[in-house]
């Protein structure tokens, strides 16, 4: 620092998952964290098992300005809860007890500017760092969405139940968690990850949020795809966890569904809980001749599939925003998807189609019209993959640390500007400075157990019990959230 330069505010970053050697939340932490540091002297609060990694990377990368880590460490049987589905949120609950008292302490040191709940960014954990008197910056936030109710059959009976239970756990934690009102009450920005959590917000909440992307990307290829011939076959390429709300199950019937003129051939990447069920329906439907099955497959291995495809396909019935989608689009990849949630606001008519969420019958039904029409039309493909990297260029981690640097200014009062959505449609608010990595994540073999469907019945029996009685039902978990754990390797 220059001897005449002013002293940069000072913000504390709550970051429960933040690891530099990982995808998804644990990225999204660690991008939060350096991107801060870049314009303020950041101090981050992070769980313990994320210490040897971090530790070890800026020993060997060297240490970065402004940057300050503080680990909050877990007691050894709650670390083997977070290897469960349904007690994970126990762990972060109690966590985020423990790290409020290191708050208050730096807090009281060093008197922050705006405090930012950056991880978990389920909406579910509303931790305490609201409870500061310092600005509050809360997400973006993500966890609000539903299976659609019409969609639970696709699951099979039991997993239907399952995703029935969540949906109601969700909405009665959404409606009468008094943690999570208090928590949007206090923040001073509430940042959403997409339109339906800002609307579901406004509604039940009585909050506005910003709408910023929760997930970003590492870098975007240059150029796109040289379009194959349309008398070739289609090449499809579909990335998730093989469990119930991917609805793999929907493009496999809309892939028998095709033309006979049409050929395809389809890889998926990914391993799960109906593996062997969507095998035994693909050769069901005549198709299991086309799949190739590559299960988990490491980070890179993964995203040089997209060199191999033509179309990116997503058939997920819940998600905040699918990470997998963004890396598609960085490789100039066309995406076909669900009109709705996350990718309701990702993709646009230039570099993706859209098929309507009504019933399964008419997914189906459009899933197999926008392929069939891929298929048939390479100029269309070609148009769309060079609109793909276009697009794919909004929701590098340069540009999200851009939107929230200006979200930042104006909680500390140093400028009045553009809000975040209008930047994102001015290209000329937009600057290029260097990048850094993301870790998005890929069905990788880094990846561990998904949290996604822990919804104990027992919450939601005591949910009821406290709303009857007139009170409000406990906290509930906060497995919605599509996170990465980081397991200590000591």
């Amino acid at each position: 620092m220059y001897e005449n330069e002013p002293p940069r505010p000072r913000v504390l970053l709550l970051a429960f998952y933040c690891n530099p050697n990982y995808g998804s939340e644990p990225a999204v932490g660690w991008n939060r964290a350096i991107e801060s540091a870049k314009h303020f002297d950041t101090w981050v609060i992070s769980h313990g098992d994320n210490a040897f990694q971090v530790e070890d990377f800026l020993r060997a990368n060297g240490e970065i300005p402004g940057l300050h880590f503080e680990f909050v460490h877990s007691p050894r049987w709650e670390r083997r809860l977070l290897d469960t589905r349904w007690l994970q949120w126990l762990v972060v609950h109690r966590w985020h007890k423990r790290a409020l008292q290191v708050a208050k302490r730096l807090h009281e040191k060093y008197r922050f500017g705006l405090v930012h709940q950056v991880t978990p960014t389920s909406y579910r954990e509303a931790g305490y760092l609201w409870k500061l008197d310092a600005p509050f910056v809360w997400g973006p936030v993500g966890g609000m969405h539903n299976l659609p109710w019409q969609f639970l059959l696709e699951a099979g009976p039991v997993r239907a139940a399952s995703e029935a239970m969540r949906n109601i756990a969700n909405i009665a934690q959404l409606r009468w968690s008094h943690r999570v009102k208090l928590a949007a009450r206090r923040a001073k920005v509430l940042l959403v990850a997409n339109s339906t959590i800002r609307e579901s917000c406004q509604r039940v909440l009585g909050k506005t949020g910003t709408m910023t992307c929760d997930v970003g990307i590492r870098h975007v290829v240059q150029s796109p795809h040289v379009p194959r011939a349309d008398t070739d076959p289609l090449r499809i390429l579909w990335s998730g966890d093989l469990e119930p709300r991917k609805a793999l199950s929907l493009l496999l019937k809309a892939l028998a569904k095709l033309p006979s003129g049409v050929a395809f051939e389809l890889r998926v990447l990914g391993e799960g809980r109906m593996e062997r069920r969507l095998k035994r329906l693909a050769v069901q439907l005549g198709i299991g001749a086309h799949i190739a099955w590559l299960g988990r497959l490491p980070y890179r291995e993964a995203v040089e599939q997209c060199g191999w495809a033509d179309v990116f396909a997503f058939t997920s019935l819940r998600d905040t925003t699918g990470t997998v989608v963004l890396e598609a689009l960085a490789n100039g990849l066309p995406v076909v998807c669900l009109d709705h949630q996350g990718m309701h606001d990702v993709i646009t008519e230039h570099c993706g189609i859209k098929v309507p969420v009504t019933n399964r019958h008419q997914v189906v039904d459009g899933l197999a019209d926008a392929l069939t029409c891929l298929a048939r039309d390479s100029r269309r493909r070609a148009a769309m993959s060079k609109a793909a990297i276009d697009r794919a260029r909004d929701y590098l981690w340069t540009q999200l640390s851009l939107e929230m640097l200006d979200v930042y200014q104006r909680v500390l009062g140093r400028r009045e500007t553009k809000n975040v959505e209008e930047e994102r449609s001015d290209p000329s608010a937009r600057r290029n400075p260097p990048m850094v990595s993301s870790g998005a994540r890929w069905h990788a073999t880094a990846n561990t157990t998904s949290n996604s469907s822990m919804q104990p019945l027992a919450m939601i029996c005591r949910a009821v019990r406290r709303l009857v009685s007139g009170g409000t039902p406990a906290e509930a978990d906060q497995g919605v959230f599509r996170a990465r754990k980081v397991q200590s390797p000591r």
